[in-house]
């Protein structure tokens, strides 16, 4: 089968995650294949990178993918499970989103669409492991002594004696003035431990509306001294720059975040609801102030409740 003729049958889905992992390669390697005016070094190097480039501007523009809108405000997005008590909230994107970079990709670097959806998506483990290191990061605040977060982590999840001694009854969320009651059982029924397991379930985030030719955009991280990274030449101001193109979800973008209440034990209605306010604060903290995905020390992956302009 010709590369034509897959382009073709590819490009009657819907889907950005089949267009963006499978389709750009065979659009390339038939751009690439009919540039007859570069020599062959010249299309190892600058054919590929304007292609990169050009293919980063595809995904933003191409048509056939905006039926998305429709698509993720469909029930099945959004968790609704029986006996279960479900604490939602949205956040905006404060600045770019970068999720899955380092996932392999035919411009390098990746970017995480959900399987069966293909839109973007924050996956659910991840907001957990953050809310969690928000938890930790608080236990040691509170704790007098200097102690190393991985022993704080360690004890806690192996439901051990030493530093449980130390912690206080009460302490308050880092950066927030929200006050946890009984924090070493509040962290094991909300996250678990090797004993037994965690209450709160934390649910994929999604978009609340997606529109690709909207929403996306072409961002960019120029290395100008690439030959002294990787072959150890003096960092000279002739060496040429290297740009590397990626996608980027825009700021002002709405996600809505979900958890759940697993019901493992009988539990009153408010010793429920004060559990999930408990992971709600934990994990709002934390995407304010710490972000998720890649590049979050240049203020990529934070979230604000506050409208977004400048």
């Amino acid at each position: 089968m010709k590369v034509r003729e897959i382009k073709r049958l590819l490009s009657q889905v819907d889907n950005p995650a089949l267009l963006f992992n499978k389709l750009l390669i065979l659009e390339f390697i038939d751009g690439f294949s009919q540039n007859q005016n570069l020599t062959e070094k010249d299309k190892d190097k600058k054919g590929k990178d304007k292609g990169k480039e050009k293919r980063v501007e595809d995904v933003k523009k191409i048509d056939y993918i905006n039926k998305f809108k429709e698509k993720v405000q469909r029930p099945e997005l959004s968790p609704k499970v029986e006996s279960y008590a479900i604490e939602k909230f949205r956040l905006k994107t404060a600045y770019r989103l970068v999720i899955g970079a380092g996932y392999p990709s035919f411009i390098e670097n990746g970017f995480l669409f959900h399987h069966v959806y293909g839109i973007p998506y924050i996956p659910g483990e991840t907001l957990k492991g953050l809310a969690r290191t928000v938890f930790i990061l608080s236990v040691a605040e509170a704790v007098k002594e200097e102690t190393k977060l991985s022993k704080i982590e360690e004890e806690l999840s192996e439901e051990a004696e030493g530093i449980s001694q130390q912690i206080p009854k009460k302490i308050s969320i880092i950066l927030d003035d929200y006050t946890i009651e009984n924090p070493v059982e509040t962290f094991r029924k909300i996250f678990g431990s090797k004993k037994r397991r965690g209450q709160v379930i934390f649910f994929d985030a999604y978009p609340v509306e997606f529109n690709p030719s909207e929403h996306f955009e072409a961002d960019i991280m120029n290395s100008h001294y690439g030959d002294y990274y990787q072959s150890g030449k003096a960092p000279a101001d002739w060496l040429s720059p290297n740009p590397i193109h990626f996608l980027a979800l825009k700021e002002g973008i709405d996600f809505e975040f979900s958890l759940g209440l697993a019901p493992l034990e009988p539990m009153e209605d408010n010793q429920e609801k004060l559990l999930l306010e408990t992971a709600r604060k934990l994990l709002k903290v934390g995407l304010e102030n710490f972000g998720v995905g890649n590049k979050k020390r240049k203020g990529y992956g934070w979230f604000s409740d506050k409208t977004i302009g400048r």
